[in-house]
């Protein structure tokens, strides 16, 4: 299933475990008393310790009734907070999508099946008007036009804000027949109430996650809505069910209570059994477990049912027998440990499904904002600096297009630290050195260390090569040293350090493969942190800096650019002791590569003729403008049959082409068909999010480059000069291998 108990729960599951150890060698003790007893009256003996043993087990029934109940309350809880977060999100993005087009747009239906088919709880996912007719559907496209869910009442749930959450009553979907009930989130734009969205959960989703759970017989659990629906159940439900408000446990839920337990037939199936029950906290909705009573005494009954007859059958036995009764209850706790260490290698392979999981889901939602966020960037970059140039003697003008420039960067930094975490990035991995790059790196680090702070290199002696993109790696060292520097309250150290690790066959303890890996220490001696904050560290958004400070980005950034480089990244910090954060990076066999030197002072002018082909006509305007003003011809292309024509007719001397497009080919297809027959056109790919790698036939061609949306003009034009210096070198690589010897 999807949605598991998390780390909350795990100390619940080992106390269980832990406590059923207990039981086995409590029992054994107790055997060996009553066994003492019964030498003298072994029929009384038998008959009182089997109803004393019977009171025990019932009553440890009744504790794990509460354990297993504490545990399925933080797996249902944890169900629909992630069909809550679903059904906020594409309510924000189908609020940037006009109205009429909704119902036809393609890429926002595929974003809901994609979110619909990643979540085996989730059923369907709809958007639909105030009158709940179905405007877009994850299963169906377009959604018909008779489809209709029945919806709760809107207004009301759009005045209680963020609360303003509710459930509808389980009902057979209107695009398919599955049992369902559906989580509603009202849809506001521009301050109206337009819609809502709906994420359905299958009635039969309970029987899925726990068909295979029986923890005692009988076992029963079930989702109930305030209003008496049962909403899902463990076993399936056929059809809707509705329970009477006579019963037991909906007269304590209409009298207000949270919390409690109680024993009765069940209303569904009729079996009599114990009941535990509680309200899921800030959810509408009751949580009910149940086991048979004789099967939660089960285990104890035959253990006194063999222990009275071995009795009465012969008391000459009964020291043999209490040995092999203590033996086999000593061997139950060591089964037991085994248990609980198995469920302790469970418990860290849900923590890495769990890390999987939260990459997918912020990779799927950043991905998909990225490309239209980074476009209107893209934009408002263009325009800024081409207003910067066209009044380059008003100071005023300068000052505030400053600003906009300076604000625009930082909105580019914060979607690709986005990225970065989910590993959605694109990244050029060359074989580097990481001491000599960190060498390299030094004055970048000093400032971020900041003056008052002492920063000590300690790298290592041997050539550490790892592969890598080496303005990533950069990045995320100035990420540490910045987080460094701000954890230091007075005149600090900060270290970084190189090392070399071996993992050996059996792993590293903390995950890491077999092999051999290049560690990147930073170090600091400020005032660290407590286990539990250091365990969220690494996630999105997550910061302890106050108010305005920072975005949660930096640590989360660093970790998922490791994971996407091939490695990790480890965190060790102590409140009053500094921290330790390491950039764990597998060794390379590579061949190291020189270090790249840019042109300090990109040139202000460009003469070629240049074809530019962009899907948004305003993009490709902004860009054409900057193009011009630099001293380049230009034509456009708003798509790649369009561009192949003009390439076949005008011979341009330089292809700058967005990556993401509509039409029959994409901007990677259309720089391999250019270059068809051996012809090496330079080109420039642009993207606002491209979501994957260069292909491999570009990632080694000559004269190509990839730049990020939004583009500044100055790394424009420094990317067009190197693409032109690098045709004209192959240019003369090739004729000097043609001319004839001699």
């Amino acid at each position: 299933m999807t949605a598991m108990p998390r780390s909350a729960n795990t100390a619940s599951t080992q106390a269980v475990l832990a406590d059923m150890s207990a039981s086995a060698r409590k029992l054994n003790r107790w055997i060996g008393l009553l066994l003492a007893g019964l030498v003298a009256a072994p029929v009384l003996t038998a008959a009182g310790g089997a109803s004393w043993l019977r009171a025990i087990a019932v009553s440890e029934g009744r504790e794990r009734l509460g354990e297993v109940l504490a545990m399925a309350a933080q797996h249902s809880t944890t169900v629909f907070q992630v069909n809550s977060e679903i059904a906020r999100q594409v309510a924000i993005a189908a609020a940037d999508r006009p109205a009429e087009a909704l119902p036809l747009d393609v890429r926002m239906h595929a974003r809901l099946s994609e979110v619909a088919a990643r979540h085996t709880h989730i059923t369907a996912i709809a958007v639909t008007d105030l009158e709940g007719r179905v405007i877009l559907h994850s299963h169906a496209f377009p959604a018909p036009e008779d489809a209709r869910i029945a919806l709760p009442d809107l207004g009301a749930l759009a005045a209680a804000g963020p609360a303003g959450i509710a459930l509808t009553r389980p009902r057979r979907g209107p695009i398919g027949e599955t049992l369902a009930f559906g989580l509603v989130v009202p849809r506001i734009e521009a301050g109206r109430l337009v819609g809502a969205v709906v994420v359905d959960t299958g009635a039969d989703y309970l029987q899925l996650a726990y068909g295979e759970l029986a923890p005692f017989s009988d076992f029963t659990v079930s989702w109930v809505a305030r209003d008496g629906w049962l909403l899902s159940r463990r076993p399936g439900l056929e059809h809707p069910v509705r329970l009477d408000p006579a019963t037991a446990q909906m007269r304590a839920i209409l009298a207000g209570d949270t919390e409690g337990s109680f024993e009765d037939a069940s209303p569904v199936d009729g079996v009599h059994r114990l009941f535990a029950w509680t309200i899921l906290k800030d959810w509408p909705v009751a949580l009910i477990v149940g086991g048979g009573r004789s099967g939660l005494a089960t285990a104890h009954d035959r253990v006194t049912i063999a222990f009275a007859l071995a009795l009465i059958a012969a008391s000459a036995a009964i020291g043999a027998l209490a040995w092999a009764l203590r033996r086999a209850a000593g061997q139950h706790a060591a089964l037991v440990e085994c248990v609980i260490d198995a469920d302790e290698a469970r418990r860290k392979a849900e923590d890495q499904l769990h890390q999987a999981q939260k990459l997918e889901a912020v990779g799927l939602l950043t991905g998909g904002v990225a490309h239209d966020f980074n476009n209107l960037l893209a934009i408002l970059m263009g325009c800024t600096e081409n207003l910067q140039a066209r009044f380059p003697g008003d100071p005023a003008v300068r000052e505030t297009t400053d600003v906009m420039i300076i604000t625009i960067e930082r909105g580019a930094r914060l979607t690709a630290d986005l990225l970065s975490f989910a590993r959605k990035q694109m990244l050029f991995p060359v074989a580097c050195d990481v001491s000599r790059q960190i060498a390299g790196s030094r004055t970048l680090l000093a400032k971020a260390a900041g003056e008052a702070n002492q920063l000590v290199f300690d790298l290592a002696p041997i050539p550490l090569p790892v592969r890598v993109d080496p303005s990533h790696l950069d990045a995320c060292l100035i990420n540490l040293v910045s987080n460094a520097h701000e954890v230091i309250e007075r005149d600090g150290r900060i270290v970084v350090r190189t090392r070399l690790r071996v993992v050996g066959p059996e792993g590293g303890e903390d995950g890491l493969a077999p092999g051999t890996y290049a560690v990147i220490d930073v170090e600091d001696n400020g005032r660290g942190m407590p286990p539990a904050i250091a365990a969220r560290a690494f996630e999105p958004f997550f910061t302890t800096k106050a108010l305005g400070r920072g975005t949660g980005l930096g640590l989360a950034m660093v970790y998922g650019f490791a994971q996407q480089s091939g490695g990790t990244a480890l965190i060790e910090s102590q409140p009053g002791r500094g921290t330790r954060v390491s950039v764990v990076l597998p060794v390379t066999k590579d061949t190291v590569s020189a270090p790249v030197q840019r042109a300090e002072h990109p040139p202000e002018q460009i003469t070629v003729h240049v074809l530019l082909v962009d899907d948004d006509p305003t993009v490709r305007h902004v860009m054409a403008e900057t193009l011009k003003s630099l001293g380049a011809t230009v034509s456009e292309a708003g798509d790649a049959a369009e561009a192949r024509a003009r390439l076949a007719a005008e011979m341009p001397g330089l292809l700058v082409t967005d990556v993401v497009m509509p039409g029959d080919m994409n901007g990677y297809e259309l720089a391999a068909w250019a270059r068809r027959g051996g012809r090496m056109l330079p080109t420039l790919l642009i993207s606002g999010f491209a979501g994957s790698q260069l292909p491999e036939e570009l990632a080694d061609a000559e004269a190509i480059a990839f730049l990020p949306k939004p583009i500044a003009r100055a790394d424009l034009a420094a990317a067009i000069a190197g693409l032109l210096k690098a045709q004209r070198r192959a240019r003369a690589e090739a004729a000097t291998d043609g001319a004839p010897a001699g």
